[in-house]
Order: structure tokens, then C-alpha cells, then sequence
């Protein structure tokens, strides 16, 4: 409930500010990672209740953005603000999984969360796997 509250109120700021510059605010950026471990997907089962996504979040003032496999950009990708994502196709190398405020992770192969996914995530799963290469 915290977070679909945090959304929402995320929501609203960025209209206000939108409304206050006459439209002429960039849009927020976003990085993702698809991550591919035994033909299943890891995956972020978000506690807002919108659905599954793929691991990421906003890009910081001092991140960088680097070389990608796909750029989302449509006006409708997220209900609360106007944003654009990157993703990435990552590895895990080391470390241990571990969930935070915004959801649990989980894996699941593309065919059982087809449906259920927030935002954009399906077309980004589904260029993924057709190995198709967005720039636009």
C-alpha cells in the first residue's frame, strides 16, 4: 500500500511540475535488466499490486546511460509520469537476490507472466526474446 501511495503521489507531483513549465520538462529516464537464468526470467512482483517488472529504477543526476538493447519511449508506458527506459541484457556474476519496498524478485518464464506485467515490461520481454533491437 506504501508504495502504490508513493506512486501515486509521484504521479501527481510530476503533473503539477508539468503543468508549472508549460509541458517543457523531460521526461524521466529508467534502466532495466533483463536477466535470463534456465529459460526463466528474474523479475520484480511489485508490492503496488501493478504486475510484474524487470529489475531497475530512475537513472540518478550523476548515472550515466551506456550502450543498450532497447529504448521504450511511448507516451502511455507508465500511468503516473512521462518516462523512457533503457534495458539491458545483465549476467549474474555474484552477489545474493534480495527484494526491497518495491516488490519481491521472482523468476518466471515469459509465457506465464505474459499478461501480468506493468508498464511496458511484455514489449521489452518480447523484443528480448526475438532478439529485436529498439533504437527509436
Amino acid at each position: 500500500m506504501k508504495e502504490k501511495i508513493k506512486g501515486l503521489l509521484a504521479g501527481l507531483a510530476y503533473r503539477v511540475i508539468v503543468l508549472f513549465t508549460f509541458g517543457q520538462i523531460s521526461p524521466l529516464l529508467g534502466a532495466g535488466i533483463i536477466i535470463e537464468q534456465d529459460g526463466k526470467i528474474l523479475l520484480i512482483d511489485r508490492s503496488d499490486g501493478l504486475g510484474y517488472t524487470i529489475p531497475g529504477g530512475i537513472v540518478r543526476h550523476k548515472e550515466t546511460v551506456e550502450q543498450c538493447v532497447g529504448v521504450y519511449a511511448s507516451l502511455k508506458r507508465d500511468p503516473r509520469f512521462r518516462a523512457v527506459a533503457i534495458a539491458y541484457k545483465g549476467f549474474i556474476v555474484s552477489g545474493s537476490p534480495h527484494g526491497s519496498s518495491e516488490g519481491e524478485l521472482c523468476w518466471h518464464t515469459p509465457e506465464e507472466v505474459f499478461g501480468h506485467l506493468a508498464f511496458d515490461c511484455e514489449e521489452m520481454l518480447k523484443d528480448y526474446i526475438s532478439r529485436h533491437q529498439r533504437l527509436s
